[in-house]
C-alpha cells in the first residue's frame, strides 16, 4: 500500500531553484534532506533505474548543503576536524572524508573540495555540521571564516554524461579525473565542475551561486541532452545499493565508527597530528572493532517490487544478528538486496554465506 502526502515548504523545509523544473518533469516523491526537498522518484524506482544505467539524467541535489572554510589556519582546522589524512591535500581535488565526534561516532561523510591551501568547501550528506565546525573553529582558536553558502549543486549522471558535458563545456571535460574539479565560466559566472556524484554510472556535479543563471544552465543541459535521451532524475536507491554506496542516516549513524561500515580506508590513525576522535578510535582499535557491514540478499514474494524497507531485524534462528537497511528489489540480481551491520563474532560463526556476503567496497575512484 502506498500513500501520497503533500509537503509544505517553509523556512524549515526549503525548495530549490530547480523545484519547479522537477515538478514540470513529473516528480512523484520527495524526501527531506538537510531540511531541503530532494526528489526520490519520477517515473518509478525501476524505470528511473533502467534509464539512469543506460542514458543520462540531470539531478537537483541542492540538498547537499555546502560549508565554506577560509583563512590562514583553515587547513589546520580541516586536519583537526577529519580523520582522513590531509597532510598532502592538493587544490583542484575533492576528498571523500568521514568526520567523527570525540567518541569516534560518525557525524557525516562529506566531500571536501580543496580550492586553495587556505580555502575549502565541505559538501554535506544528511546532517548539519555548521554549528559543529563553527564551535570547533572558535573553541580551538583556529579563527577561520566558517559560513553557510548559497551554493546550488546539480548533477549530470549516467553513462552518456561525458558526451553531454563535452557538448556543453568543451573537450576540457574529457581530461577531468575522478574526484578532481575545474572552474569554468558560464554566462559570465564562474562555476565549478567536479567528476563526482552519488552513482556509479559516471558523471559530474556542478556548483553554482547565481540561481537565475543556474536555471539557464539547467534548461541548456536539458536542451542539449535530448540527443542522449536525457531525463530529469534523482539518486536511485536500486542503483546505489547494487553498487554498495552507503547513505548516512541509513547504513551509518552516530552509533557507528567508520570502521564499522567499511570506511576504515578513509581514516588514518597513524597521523602525527591530533584530530577529533583519534584517541577514541585508537582505543577501540586495540580491542578490535566489533561490527562490520555485509550485503544481504534474499527472496521475498511480493506483488509490489517498487517498495523498499528500512531498519528490519535480521535473525539466524531465534538470534537477532543485526538490522538491515535500504532493502530494495534488484533487477540485476533478481532478489531483494540491502545492507546489514552486524557483530563480526556472530557473522564469523554463520555458515549460510550463500545469503550473507561480505561487502567488497569498490572505492578505487575515491582517491
Amino acid at each position: 500500500m502506498s500513500n501520497s502526502f503533500l509537503i509544505n515548504t517553509s523556512n524549515r523545509i526549503r525548495s530549490t531553484p530547480f523545484t519547479s523544473r522537477n515538478e514540470l518533469a513529473g516528480v512523484k516523491n520527495y524526501t527531506i534532506y538537510n531540511s531541503t526537498l530532494l526528489p526520490t522518484i519520477f517515473k518509478s524506482l525501476k524505470e528511473d533505474y533502467y534509464h539512469l544505467i543506460k542514458n543520462v539524467q540531470l539531478w537537483d541535489v541542492c540538498a547537499q548543503k555546502v560549508i565554506e572554510v577560509k583563512g590562514s589556519k583553515s587547513l589546520s582546522l580541516i586536519q583537526y576536524l577529519f580523520c582522513r589524512d590531509f597532510s598532502n591535500i592538493s587544490s583542484g581535488k575533492a576528498y571523500y572524508a568521514p568526520i567523527v565526534n570525540f567518541e569516534g561516532g560518525l557525524l557525516n561523510d562529506p566531500v571536501v573540495f580543496c580550492i586553495a591551501d587556505n580555502h575549502f568547501l565541505i559538501s554535506l550528506s544528511d546532517s548539519d555540521l555548521f554549528n559543529w565546525v563553527s564551535a570547533i573553529n572558535n573553541s580551538k582558536e583556529f579563527y577561520s571564516e566558517v559560513r553557510k553558502t548559497d551554493i546550488f549543486t546539480i548533477a549530470i549522471q549516467g553513462p552518456k554524461s561525458e558526451n553531454l558535458a563535452q557538448k556543453i563545456f568543451g573537450k576540457e571535460i574529457q581530461n577531468l579525473k575522478y574526484f578532481n574539479f575545474i572552474k569554468l565560466q558560464f554566462n559570465e559566472e564562474e562555476i565549478m565542475i567536479s567528476k563526482t556524484g552519488y552513482s556509479k554510472q559516471s558523471g559530474y556535479e556542478i556548483l553554482l551561486t547565481n540561481p537565475n543563471k543556474a536555471i539557464i544552465l539547467w534548461d541548456l543541459i536539458m536542451e542539449k541532452g535530448k540527443e542522449f535521451k536525457i531525463r530529469v532524475g534523482c539518486p536511485n536507491i536500486i542503483e546505489r545499493v547494487e553498487n554498495n554506496l552507503l547513505s548516512y542516516g541509513n547504513e551509518m549513524t552516530l552509533k557507528d565508527t567508520p570502521y564499522d561500515c567499511g570506511l576504515g580506508n578513509f581514516c588514518n590513525l597513524d597521523l602525527d597530528y591530533e584530530f577529533i576522535g583519534k584517541s577514541a578510535l585508537l582505543k577501540q582499535k586495540k580491542v578490535g572493532f566489533a561490527k562490520d557491514i555485509y550485503k544481504i540478499q534474499f527472496d521475498y514474494k511480493s506483488e509490489n517490487k517498487q517498495i523498499f524497507f528500512n531498519n528490519l531485524p535480521v535473525f539466524k534462528d531465534d538470534l537477532e544478528i543485526g538490522r538491515a537497511t535500504s532493502i530494495v528489489w534488484s533487477p540485476k540480481h533478481s532478489k531483494y538486496v540491502g545492507f546489514l551491520i552486524a557483530s563480526k563474532n556472530i557473522m564469523n560463526n554463520l555458515n549460510d554465506y550463500y545469503i550473507l556476503d561480505k561487502v567488497n567496497f569498490d572505492l578505487s575512484h575515491i582517491t
